[in-house]
């Protein structure tokens, strides 16, 4: 048996969370998906409003902190193209540059950014995970915390998802009885 580095581990780990996500996004339906828990949640039609606006555009709308799950789907997808761009290309793509596909296409994104980032992962060594890389809040990190810190979002953003799922099952519980 092969030995395992600490790099295949964390690009065992990134997998093994986004294939939870990924199963879990399919057996979401676009109602659920496009379901807003507030009247003020994150959506992403408003993000489309702010990238069509000027910069500080969405700081004037009241936002809760709570969106939609398509909304953190676009989320994470983006995150993670902000890291392959920064950590491994010139990193000067804007927010407003990325893309923002509405349900169902928004899984299609994320899976594409996935697959990006894996893929150059997968080209480096164990010697390179504490390398410094740039990032997108202008610091220098450790691959290792880079990868480390993909692999935590996209965990945490799953617990959000099932959340809102289950909010929205219950809503629409009280709506039927």
């Amino acid at each position: 048996m092969a030995q395992q580095t600490t790099l295949h581990m964390l690009i065992w780990q990134l997998e093994s969370w986004f294939q939870e996500l990924v199963r879990t996004l399919s057996e979401i339906s676009e109602e659920e998906a496009k379901w807003k828990p507030t009247t003020h949640s994150k959506t992403v039609d408003v993000l489309n409003q702010w990238y069509g606006k000027r910069k500080d555009w969405i700081s004037e709308h009241l936002l809760d902190p709570i969106s939609t799950i398509e909304y953190k789907v676009v989320h994470l997808a983006q995150w993670k193209q902000k890291f392959y761009e920064y950590a491994f290309r010139e990193g000067s793509r804007k927010w407003i540059d990325l893309e923002c596909p509405e349900w169902p296409r928004c899984i299609d994104y994320l899976r594409k950014t996935q697959k990006n980032v894996v893929e150059v992962l997968q080209n480096l060594t164990d010697e390179q995970l504490d390398d410094r890389v740039p990032t997108r809040w202008e610091e220098d990190w450790s691959m290792k915390k880079l990868i480390s810190t993909l692999i935590y979002h996209d965990a945490y953003h799953l617990g959000q998802i099932n959340t809102i799922r289950n909010l929205y099952n219950i809503a629409n519980k009280r709506k039927a009885g």
